[in-house]
C-alpha cells in the first residue's frame, strides 16, 4: 500500500512545479505586455497630441520625407490598436507578434539613421525623446528582446 502512494506523490509535486511554472510564464508574458501598451499608449498619443511637431521631424527625416504625411498619421495609430489588441487575450499572441515586428523595424531604422547620417530628426514622443541616440537604441533592444521572451513564452504555454 505505501509503494503505491508515492507515484501520486510524484505526479502531484511534477504538476505542482508546472503548475508553479505555468503561473511564472503568464505572468512575465502579462508584464511584458503591460509594458508595451503603456509604451505604445504613451509614444501614440504623444504623436497625435503634437501631431504638427511630429509631422514635421518626420518630415525632416531622410528615409521618410515622402512618406511622413501618411506615415505621420498611421504610425501613431498603429501603435493605439497594437496596444488595444495586446489588452485582449483573443489578440495577445497577435499583436505580442506585431510589437515585435514594429519594435525591429524601428531599431533597423534607428541604428541606419545614426550610423548614415549626421543631423537626425527625433520623432520620439515625450520623454523618450530626451534619451541620446545609443540610450534610445539600447532601450529598443531591451524592448524587442523582452517582446521576444514574451512571445517565446507565450507559445511554450500555448503547446503544453
Amino acid at each position: 500500500m505505501r509503494h503505491s502512494a508515492y507515484p501520486r506523490v510524484a505526479n502531484a509535486k511534477r504538476n505542482g512545479i508546472r503548475n508553479y511554472l505555468l503561473e511564472k510564464k503568464i505572468i512575465i508574458v502579462e508584464i511584458v505586455s503591460g509594458l508595451l501598451i503603456l509604451l505604445f499608449l504613451y509614444t501614440g498619443l504623444s504623436k497625435l497630441f503634437d501631431h504638427d511637431v511630429f509631422a514635421f521631424q518626420l518630415g525632416r527625416s531622410p528615409l521618410l520625407q515622402s512618406a511622413a504625411p501618411i506615415l505621420s498619421y498611421a504610425l501613431p495609430i498603429i501603435e493605439l490598436i497594437t496596444a488595444i489588441l495586446l489588452f485582449t487575450k483573443q489578440y495577445q499572441a497577435k499583436a505580442l507578434n506585431f510589437s515585435f515586428i514594429l519594435l525591429s523595424s524601428f531599431t533597423v531604422y534607428l541604428i541606419f539613421m545614426v550610423a548614415f547620417y549626421k543631423d537626425l530628426p527625433c520623432t520620439c514622443g515625450g520623454v523618450i525623446s530626451k534619451m541620446s541616440w545609443q540610450q534610445h537604441i539600447v532601450f529598443n533592444l531591451i524592448i524587442t528582446f523582452l517582446t521576444f521572451l514574451a512571445i517565446r513564452l507565450n507559445r511554450k504555454m500555448n503547446i503544453a
